[in-house]
């Protein structure tokens, strides 16, 4: 049985790297990296600029789904160039939530994440994404930090 290893990727540099670790991984253990890519719905803003808690009506899954297609492939042929052994997944939802559930879904040996700071009251009122992930997966969890 080969090794599945979940890799979620927003466009940051922290996940860029942990992409490139994953791409280590696979290539010791010939793994099967799966990419996700939850899409951040657009909060529409009123003619002042504040948010007014509706997507804008331009956005549509379909848009968010094709864009972050767009996002893992650029990500993948950075990193490995071809399509070997990676499948692509965009899922809407609360991101936490979303990497532990594909997480289970997949049952994947591992997720390979980036780690962005947060500045520290942001930090002790949300939690980082990868700090939730980190306690609440099914499986074990490396982050990587990138120094500012």
């Amino acid at each position: 049985m080969s090794q599945r290893i979940l890799v979620p990727i927003d466009g940051s540099t922290s996940a860029r790297k942990a992409l490139e670790h994953a791409r280590l991984i696979q290539r010791a253990t010939q793994a099967r990296i799966h990419l996700l890519h939850i899409p951040e719905v657009p909060i529409a803003k009123d003619a002042l600029g504040a948010k007014v808690g509706a997507a804008p009506a331009d956005y549509t899954p379909e848009k968010g789904r094709l864009a972050g297609e767009r996002l893992l492939e650029e990500a993948w042929q950075a990193v490995a160039g071809d399509g070997e052994d990676v499948t692509y997944h965009v899922v809407e939802g609360r991101p936490a939530q979303v990497i532990v559930q594909q997480a289970a879904d997949l049952g994947v040996d591992m997720i390979v994440m980036g780690s962005r700071g947060l500045s520290d009251l942001k930090s002790l009122m949300v939690g980082s994404v990868s700090h939730k992930v980190s306690h609440i997966a099914p499986c074990p969890v490396i982050t990587l930090h990138v120094p500012d």
